[in-house]
Order: C-alpha cells, then structure tokens, then sequence
C-alpha cells in the first residue's frame, strides 16, 4: 500500500492541473472577446471637470451692435423731444420775533417753492405737453424753465392747464429755432404685458430712461380728493420728475403721459400713466385753439368761489401776506370769510366773518385756484366739509383754532 498511494496522488495532481488550465484559458477569452451585446452599450466615459478659464478671456467671435437693441432705439428716436421743466414760485412766511420791548411782531421772509418735471415737444414750433400738477406752482406767473435733452435752456409760457385731465400745454418763445418734436399720430395698441419704456427726468436727473411692461389697464388713482380715472399701470420706474414725459412700447409709439407714482411703505413697481386715448384728443383740442384754429371752450357757468356764495352763502376773497400780518395769523395762505348770508347754510353752522377757509373736503386751499373744480357742479344737498381757522382776541393776543364744518348745499 504504501508503494501505491503515491502514484494516485501524482494522478489526482496532474488532472487537478490540467483542469485550472482550462479554466485560464476559457476566463482569458471572456475578458479579450466582448459578446455583440457589451460592444453596442460602451460604458460612458467619465465627465471632464470644469475648469475656470485661464489667462485673458477669449473675446466674442465677431461684434455686437448694441445700437440695435429695441430700447436703444426707441431711446435715440424719442428723447429728443423729452425735455425738463423746472416750475417755481416765491412764497411769504412769516417768523415771530421779538423788539426790545418784548413786542411780538412778524418778519416776513420770502420762501421759494420748486417743482420739477418732463415733457414732450409735440410740434416744431415749441408746443410741449406736460401735467398740470408739474407747472401748478407757476400758475400765476405762467412762465417756466424748459431745458433740452442737449442741454440748451428756454423759458416757457403756459397755454393752458386743465387740473381735473393733469394736462397742460406750455409754449416755447422762440420762433428761430426748428425744436425736435413727437409725431402724437404714433399710438401704441397698449396690449397688456407689452414692454414700455418711461423717459424724463427722475429727481431732476435729465435724459434718464427706465423700463418695465405695461401691467393693468382701467386704473383709477386718487390725489387729495381727486380721483384720476382710466389710467394705465406700469412696473417702469416712475418718479418725482418723470411726471409729463412720455411712456412708450418698442416702436416708439405713445403709451401715454406719465402722472403719478403709488408710495408707500412695502410698495415698489405701482406707477401710473395717463393713456394716449385721453392725452391725443386733448393735447389736438388744445393745440387747436392755441393757434386760434378752433374757439376756446365756454366758461363754466359758475366758478367755484360764486357757487360757494349760492349753495352755502359765504363771500371769500384770498388772504393776502399783509391781512394776514395784521390779523397776526401764522398760516402760509387761505381764503377769508367777508361776509355769510343769513339763514344760509354757513349761518346755520355758526360759520362768522372773519374765519379763513384753509381746505375743502382732504384739499389744501391756500387761494381761489386751489378750490375743486367740482363746485362748480354743485348741487343742492350735496354735502361739502369745509376746514376753517377761526381767530380769537384774547387781550393783545390773537389765538387761531382750527375747526371742521360739514355743510349741505341749498
């Protein structure tokens, strides 16, 4: 036996040999021949990493004209006919002071208010289309500063202000000079979500431009106890001294006249803009009976002032800067009661002579032009809230008490 088992062990050794042999080779050929199936799904390679560029970065592969963005262009067609104005008037104030004897008397010191704001050139003769509100500080000289988007600087006379449309027309004096102007026949369709474009002068900074699209239609917005109806609403920036220029879509064609800015505490991108439905028929009308093509409207039946003497029986005249030194009053303006008609309204609500009117409804009135409009319509037992300063002579003492008086017409 023990000759034996060596020979079956070299056997059992030589075929377990020849066996992992085999099994070389057939593993061998699997790993260096892919089936049909691996050769059609490659494994993907893997993604190179981006790398930032190094050195200078390469430059676009051929130029850009810029001048023909759509912005770009309107810009270059419209902004020479946007212009800024500059409205100013001089106001009387009154400090108290003290002699050397301890008499208090009033120094007047001379204060000067300024607006600003844009227009639009809408002929070459030097007719400009702005807001009422911008010239309303310059109502009574009727004359304002115009300067050119170039730069070159003009005075400028108001034709006509139309407070309740925020419209007005003003007139450039110089007959030399062939202005750049607005063609008012280019109108937008105005489509909601239309990009449009507000260009005027922004806090007095000339030849500013900015851009949004055209957000709500139908608009109604309320200043003091005015409401502006049917205005246009736009996230374009509009702000103190865009008022009165002019809001356009990418073909330069007008939006409408931009008016107004919602404020406010949380509240951006709410502006407003008078519609070129209403800006072209009234800017035509004006220009029309500028140039003496049509005649003038017919003036309303009543002014304000009358129609408070026939529906609350109260006479005003406009508190001048002496009255009111002598009256001893600290109050920039108003409207003094000379007279109240018996068993009138004002009678019958204690109102007496010598009271000054300083407001109608949220209005400030400060003189006659600042009374609304809508006096002038007003009808018996329409209610009218009237805010008064009533003076008291204590000794040499004048005291003023400011009251609220609501009165119904008769």
């Amino acid at each position: 036996m023990k000759s034996r088992l060596p020979f079956y062990a070299l056997i059992g050794l030589f075929t377990l040999a020849l066996d992992q042999a085999g099994h070389g080779q057939t593993n061998s050929a699997i790993s260096t021949q892919p089936s049909a199936q691996t050769a059609q799904s490659p494994t993907p390679p893997l993604p190179q990493a981006v790398t930032a560029p190094q050195g200078k970065v390469s430059p676009p592969s051929g130029p850009i004209d810029l001048s023909t963005e759509p912005i770009v262009r309107v810009v270059a067609n419209v902004l020479p006919a946007v212009v800024n104005i500059n409205a100013q008037k001089t106001v009387p104030q009154y400090i108290a002071k003290y002699d050397q004897y301890f008499r208090l008397y009033r120094e007047p010191v001379n204060r000067t208010e300024q607006s600003i704001g844009s227009g639009l050139i809408i002929s070459p003769d030097g007719y400009i289309l702005t807001n009422a509100h911008v010239v309303e500080l310059a109502d009574q000289e009727k004359l304002v500063n115009i300067t050119l988007s170039t730069g070159s600087k003009y005075t400028a006379q108001i034709v006509t202000s139309d407070e309740d449309a925020d419209l007005a027309l003003l007139k450039i004096d110089d007959k030399s000079v062939q202005f750049p102007y607005f063609d008012l026949s280019y109108t937008s369709p105005n489509l909601l979500g239309e990009t449009v474009v507000a260009l005027g002068s922004p806090e007095g900074y000339q030849n500013s431009v900015s851009h949004g699209i055209l957000s709500a239609k139908d608009r109604s917005f309320t200043v003091e106890d005015h409401v502006y109806n049917n205005l246009i609403q736009t996230d374009a920036a509009i702000n103190p001294g865009n008022s009165g220029g002019p809001l356009v879509d990418l073909n330069g064609s007008l939006v409408g006249i931009n008016s107004a800015k919602l404020a406010g505490e949380a509240i951006e991108n709410i502006g407003f803009a008078i519609p070129h439905e209403v800006v072209v028929p009234w800017a035509n009308d004006a220009l029309a009976v500028a140039k003496g093509l049509k005649p003038g409207g017919a003036a309303p039946l009543v002014s304000s002032l009358q129609a408070m003497h026939q529906r609350l029986g109260l006479s005003l005249k406009t508190l001048t800067a002496d009255e009111a030194e002598q009256m001893n009053v600290d109050i920039p303006g108003g409207l003094v009661i000379t007279h109240v008609e018996d068993g009138s309204p004002a009678a019958d609500a204690g109102i007496r002579e010598g009271m000054i009117v300083i407001g109608v409804g949220n209005r400030r009135v400060l003189e006659e032009k600042n009374l609304p409009h809508e006096l002038q319509q007003l009808k018996p037992g329409k209610r009218v809230l009237l805010q008064l300063i009533t003076i008291q002579s204590v000794g040499i003492i004048n005291l003023q008490r400011g009251v609220s008086v609501l009165l119904t017409a008769r």
